[in-house]
């Protein structure tokens, strides 16, 4: 990644009971980032229950921090930011004395809520609270698993403490159709999760080399992460009504309106993604170890059919060979 000069440009709530010079060394063995994404109705008990597990699977393999944003169909949003995922202690609560979690925490989690997207981060830069995600700026808060390096015209967009999604971010905001020009000033791979607060809409983008499931409830949820297993486990939370989950189309990017109590499909668009990169150290880890040449015990579900019907806000999309969809542009 690209040393950058720091640079205060997205905006930090103050710490509670941290110390926001903390830094270590990461101690992850070689794994991606994870993402959990939903998208539905909600209840503040669900909302919860879906972070915590996701915060519990995530820790096992994610060292680096655990973060997520929650938005409510009313317009509310929380955040919470914790440096050791292991410390995770659940959102809001009031610690003894003698427990010090380096935690930042925003909002409230209100009765509804139309979006969640959670993170477990695998460092390729500082380990510092500043530097987990999601990151916000200008009303978007934005959560990726992927490397990038900047390749456009002129220097690369600053970052605080020299974090590729960060810069991602304070670039993404200057443009009105981001996802257009990727390409041509970004090198490398991401997977994104980006709540935007003002415009009152979730996007979830995986380019050609990432990896995100999907799968949905009879419920009208709709849920992506990183791994087919985290999913399934998250998923479950809800209701053992979860479809299987199935890889999401690379190169894909699709946005729901999340105002309302329905969440509600705008778009699926196609995506060039971005240029092409030297496959670093830093790359490599991002994308996690390879397979283990183990035999596993199969997965079984409950029910292989998709609960979808002519009312639900997700259509049954049946990509083509060619990439026709229009260009995908911020209103």
């Amino acid at each position: 990644m690209a040393t950058l000069a720091p640079s205060m440009s997205v905006y930090r709530l103050p710490y509670h009971r941290t110390n926001n010079n903390e830094q270590r060394t990461t101690n992850n063995k070689q794994t991606m980032c994870k993402l959990f994404i939903a998208t539905g109705n909600f209840t503040k008990a669900q909302t919860t229950k879906l972070i915590d597990k996701a915060a519990s699977l995530f820790s096992k393999t994610q060292k680096d921090g655990f973060g997520f944003t929650v938005y409510g169909s009313t317009g509310t949003v929380a955040t919470g930011h914790y440096l050791e995922p292991q410390n995770y202690p659940g959102f809001n609560v009031t610690l003894p004395e003698w427990i010090d979690c380096n935690r930042v925490e925003t909002g409230s989690i209100t009765t509804n809520t139309t979006a969640i997207v959670c993170h477990g981060r695998t460092a390729t830069s500082r380990v510092v609270l500043a530097n987990v995600h999601p990151f916000i700026s200008k009303g978007l808060s934005l959560s990726h698993n992927g490397v990038l390096s900047w390749i456009g015209n002129g220097p690369a967009p600053k970052a605080e403490n020299h974090c590729d999604s960060e810069q991602f971010l304070n670039w993404y905001n200057t443009l009105k159709a981001p996802f257009e020009n990727t390409k041509a000033n970004w090198s490398g791979y991401g997977v994104f999760g980006i709540i935007d607060a003002k415009r009152k809409t979730l996007t979830v983008a995986k380019c050609g080399s990432g990896k995100l499931s999907y799968c949905s409830n009879n419920s009208g949820a709709h849920m992506w992460s990183t791994e087919h297993h985290d999913l399934e486990t998250i998923a479950k939370v809800l209701s053992a009504s979860a479809t299987k989950p199935l890889s999401m189309r690379p190169n894909t990017v699709c946005r729901f309106a999340i105002k309302a109590k329905k969440p509600r499909l705008l778009s699926v668009s196609n995506w060039e993604g971005f240029g092409s990169a030297f496959k670093s150290a830093d790359w490599f880890k991002s994308m996690g170890p390879l397979p283990e040449q183990t035999e596993r015990k199969a997965i079984t579900y409950k029910r292989d059919s998709w609960p979808m019907d002519s009312t639900d806000s997700f259509p049954d999309y049946q990509p083509t060979a060619t990439a026709t969809a229009g260009p995908f542009v911020l209103p």
